[in-house]
């Protein structure tokens, strides 16, 4: 993820986790062919490419964690807080220029 925020690679690391029932995968056929394929995108991964990328719209206040132990949630929340100042610190300072 740092690597695709500084441009060291052009695409941004999968988060999506796919998971197929009934049938053995990897194999020939692809994923959409297969009867049963559930895909996972966890919160906290999308939340990070999204502000990394610079397409998160929201404050990192405002971010709807729903987990069950009180003491992670918090936890977590903090982190995205000191993600979010981390990020907001970077893009202050000055980009080089490509080339």
């Amino acid at each position: 993820l740092i690597q695709f925020q500084k441009g060291q690679t052009p695409t941004p690391p999968p988060f999506e986790i796919f998971l197929c029932f009934g049938e053995e995968w990897p194999d020939q056929k692809p994923k959409e062919k297969k009867l049963i394929t559930v895909q996972v995108v966890p919160v906290a991964a999308r939340l990070l490419l999204e502000m990394f990328s610079g397409e998160l719209s929201w404050s990192a206040d405002s971010i709807p964690l729903q987990i069950s132990h009180p003491d992670l949630k918090d936890r977590m929340v903090e982190q995205f807080k000191e993600l979010h100042q981390l990020w907001q610190s970077h893009q202050r300072l000055p980009q080089p220029l490509p080339g």
